[in-house]
């Protein structure tokens, strides 16, 4: 497949979808002045090539109960990321993971009814995966 190389419609559908995905081929349309057809078109395409790769709804977990959110930051042995990234993904307290260079490569959203019981949990399981070098935080809020 040819390479793609995003014009600045399709950088501005994608600033659009970014800040709320669930934005209807019509809103998009009216934000860009563009005809619906060819939004419509544009978007299809951006998924097909990976690109947009899907929506996620921003959750206000402690309206829900989940009232610690936190952020454990780690290393992992090299021969244990596999089998560490298939237990993160069947997990539902994980929300997040982002694999950076650095001293600690490892960044794990997870959240909890309290920050004792996340750090308990984690504290617990983690080491099963051969996690080390950990340090914990709290998140405080998210705003951008």
């Amino acid at each position: 497949m040819k390479e793609f190389r995003p014009d600045s419609l399709d950088m501005q559908i994608l600033e659009i979808l970014e800040k709320d995905c669930q934005k209807s081929y019509r809103e998009i349309s009216e934000e860009t002045g563009k005809d619906l057809w060819m939004i419509r078109d544009r978007v299809v395409l951006l998924k097909k090539r990976g690109i947009l790769k899907g929506c996620r709804a921003e959750i206000n977990y402690a309206d829900i109960g989940l009232n610690c959110r936190s952020l454990i930051i780690f290393n992992l042995p090299e021969d244990k990321i596999d089998a560490f990234l298939s237990f993160a993904r069947s997990n539902s307290s994980f929300k997040r993971l982002a694999i950076a260079t650095g001293q600690r490569r490892f960044y794990l959203e997870i959240v909890g009814k309290d920050c004792n019981e996340v750090r308990d949990y984690a504290r617990k399981t983690l080491p099963k995966y051969g996690v080390y070098d950990v340090i914990f935080e709290v998140i405080f809020d998210t705003p951008i």
